[in-house]
């Protein structure tokens, strides 16, 4: 989904952009040149997008930092890019599953992505640890929440629910959903760790 959204979007315009290059060539050769410059450009950033969505796919410092570290450097990595101030409390989480890691770190992602797209807040809190093998993810969001049902009309917002439930279900975890119109959103999960 991510890399339709951008990469395959961006490649897409580069394919137009080549053709208009080619348009220009013969007629206007200062205008393809510039062309041909920002078709450069289009495909660095599409180097930048697809390298990134291969370090989502497993973030190395798993390996080298323990998912804790690895949260916090993402939190960290959004703080910078968006006006929203994003307070943690992670604790241990004590798993060496690395499929139960990655789930865990995903859903994070998911959640947080979803407040920053979709809740017009600008605070979002996130706890995360574990106790006696088992994993708790709470994420709230002072945003302006929505009512039963109301995510289902918007597509976006019903996907990455979807994608968060699915991940969920298949670590026999449980996901509450607790919003209320101005009062944000706030998502609880509880993951076993066995």
């Amino acid at each position: 989904m991510e890399l339709h959204d951008t990469s395959l979007q961006t490649l897409a315009h580069v394919i137009h952009q080549v053709d208009l290059a080619g348009i220009y060539m013969e007629k206007d050769i200062v205008r393809s040149k510039l062309e041909l410059a920002e078709v450069k450009q289009n495909i660095k950033v599409v180097i930048e997008e697809i390298r990134n969505t291969i370090f989502d796919l497993r973030p190395m410092s798993f390996d080298d930092l323990g998912i804790e570290e690895t949260i916090q450097r993402y939190i960290e990595y959004i703080n910078k890019d968006h006006n929203f101030r994003i307070y943690t409390d992670i604790g241990n989480i004590d798993t060496t599953y690395y499929i139960i890691m990655a789930n865990i770190y995903r859903i994070i992602q998911e959640c947080i992505s979803n407040a920053i797209k979709h809740s017009g807040g600008d605070e979002i809190y996130l706890k995360c640890y574990s106790e006696n093998k088992v994993c708790y993810i709470e994420i709230k969001d002072n945003g302006k929440g929505f009512v039963d049902g109301e995510y289902e009309q918007d597509g976006q917002i019903h996907f990455g629910l979807s994608v968060m439930k699915e991940r969920v279900m298949i670590l026999n975890g449980e996901i509450r959903i607790d919003s209320e119109k101005n009062k944000g959103t706030k998502i609880s999960v509880v993951i076993p760790l066995k």
